[in-house]
């Protein structure tokens, strides 16, 4: 495998992206001798474990590894062995998992090769990110650096680390014989984790970044103020640097959360002061301190619960706020159903050879979906992202459902491939983590990013990741799947099942209800470009939908448990 290829595969692993087979090709040298097997997990069979045999899985790849290096081996299992940490740090297991894979990246990193390398560049990643530790990051990317810049198995790698170090130059530790800084302790469950991204690959600059413009989505939805949720996106033209810290109500102040920016310039669209009104989030202030630095000040209700985590290609850090005491008080009693046709305005997607657009089919097909909902589910409530050609980005998508406090969200898409052998078909995915090559591609073609950039949304995934919702999740995207396969074949026989599968989408990522993507055919493919072109079929595949999602709606639920 190319070394750049490499270098990314095993710092996803240390970042707790990948945990999988335990040999991973390319990770480190190809020449070293296979290393003792280490315990197998899937990644997905490590969440569904219980606690105790979590910690016991990972304490055995964490002591083999820790044996490994006591005879001097590669240190690529180390990697693995931090990975495996980390993700169940991320799980809500205890921080000190994050000190134990510290310790592992920095015993690995201390040997010679290029799977030293990785695990510095692994190292770099960890402190600049989960720990907070930004001298400390800058330190240990430099020191790689100039370790590795002259071995040729490292050029990747090594290429990485001084980005790494360059972005961080600001934070290099003094040259006097100072004490170095404390980390500050991580929190325990990680939910406020991202400081820095370079998952991306992308060059960081020097001269800073810029605040570009402050969205805000769920504010008086459909004309009703007081929502129960509300998102506010930042969106930046490059990496930003940012620290995150909270000031309690005092007399005559509410409550306050505060984003403080390193070598951040505003941008000229950037207003000081944006009123909100939902979510107990009151109102969002911006101000320049001085010295490169600034802050936005977002004010917020006792009640008031969020998250942050971050979006890369463009880089945006992403506030979810949510009031649990308005959800209930707030909420429709009808069954809200968010129908998400994909693309629209310039994004028009992918194109057939026919010269029809995704995004128009798309939004056909929503709009009959709609129709079709409105005549079998009478009592539900059917709401639209988008009913005409018009821009909306795709983190507004989801923050409109949860605004909503919806029931489902289903986002309708066209699936395009460049290769000519490709079978076409139908599929339906669910937000998760995955290793699958060609779901990796598709997720960066609908994003809008590179493959590197869709690996990035594993480490958000990681921190929001709620087991019941990708539960029932794949349920409904399997009641969508076979009624879909079923009424599409009626015009087409030969429509090819592609089956329920995994991917990261960035328009799913935050919906906090059963939500899913449909790629309801293959726009690129000749035979289903033309069917796509006519009436009967967009009918068809907007009643197999529809059908689906009123299987899952009308599925009878297990009785809750009594208290």
């Amino acid at each position: 495998m190319h070394r750049a290829r490499s270098a990314v595969r095993c710092v996803s692993y240390a970042l707790g992206l990948l945990i999988g087979a335990p040999n991973i090709p390319g990770c480190g040298s190809d020449s070293a001798p296979a290393p003792a097997p280490l315990p197998a997990f899937s990644e997905s069979a490590l969440i569904e474990l219980p606690e105790t045999e979590r910690f016991a899985q990972v304490d055995a790849l964490i002591a083999e590894a820790n044996a490994q290096l006591e005879r001097s081996e590669p240190a690529t299992r180390a990697t693995i062995a931090a990975a495996a940490a980390i993700e169940v740090a991320r799980l809500g297991g205890p921080a000190r998992y994050l000190s134990k894979a510290r310790s592992l990246l920095e015993r690995a990193s201390a040997q010679q090769g290029p799977s030293a390398c990785d695990s510095a560049l692994a190292l770099a990643r960890l402190l600049s990110t989960l720990l907070r530790d930004l001298g400390a990051a800058q330190a240990v990317a430099e020191r790689g650096f100039h370790t590795h810049q002259d071995d040729a198995g490292s050029a990747a790698c090594a290429s990485q680390l001084a980005r790494i170090a360059e972005a961080l130059s600001a934070h290099r530790p003094p040259a006097s014989p100072e004490p170095a800084p404390t980390a500050a302790a991580p929190s325990e469950t990680l939910a406020d984790h991202a400081i820095v991204d370079f998952a991306g690959g992308q060059d960081a600059r020097t001269d800073g970044a810029t605040l570009e413009e402050i969205a805000v989505y769920g504010r008086g939805a459909e004309g009703q103020p007081g929502a129960a949720e509300a998102r506010v996106v930042l969106r930046f033209d490059d990496v930003a640097i940012y620290k995150r810290s909270e000031q309690p109500a005092t007399q005559g102040m509410s409550r306050r959360l505060l984003l403080d920016l390193d070598g951040v310039a505003l941008g000229p669209r950037i207003e000081p002061l944006l009123n909100v009104g939902a979510a107990g989030l009151g109102r969002v202030r911006v101000a320049e301190l001085g010295g490169g630095q600034a802050r936005v000040t977002f004010d917020i209700e006792p009640t008031t619960a969020y998250r942050l985590f971050f979006l890369s290609d463009p880089y945006r850090v992403v506030m979810d706020f949510r009031d649990d005491s308005r959800v209930s008080s707030g909420r429709s009693d009808a069954y809200t159903i968010v129908i998400d046709p994909g693309h629209g305005g310039e994004a028009t997607g992918a194109k057939g050879p026919n010269g029809v657009r995704e995004a128009e089919v798309a939004l056909s097909l929503g709009l009959r979906v709609r129709k079709a909902l409105a005549r079998s589910l009478p009592q539900a409530r059917i709401v639209m992202t988008r009913d005409r050609d018009v821009d909306m980005s795709l983190e507004a998508r989801s923050a409109l459902a949860n605004a909503l406090d919806a029931d489902l969200f289903v986002s309708i898409h066209l699936n395009a491939s460049d290769s000519s052998e490709d079978k076409g078909g139908v599929s339906t995915y669910v937000l998760d983590s995955t290793t699958d090559a060609a779901a990796l591609r598709l997720a960066a073609q609908e994003n809008g990013t590179d493959e590197e950039g869709v690996s990035a949304l594993q480490l958000v995934l990681a921190s929001l990741y709620r087991k019941d919702q990708v539960d029932h999740s794949r349920v409904l995207a399997q009641d969508v799947q076979g009624s879909l396969l079923r009424s599409g074949r009626k015009l087409y026989p030969d429509l090819n099942d592609r089956g329920v599968k995994r991917a990261l989408f960035y328009v799913l990522v935050g919906a906090r209800m059963p939500a899913i993507l449909v790629e309801a055919s293959f726009i690129t493919r000749p035979e289903e470009a033309v069917l796509l072109a006519t009436d009967q079929y967009r009918q068809a595949l907007a009643d197999g939908i529809a059908q689906g999602i009123e299987r899952y709606v009308t599925r009878p639920r297990p009785e809750a448990p009594a208290p």
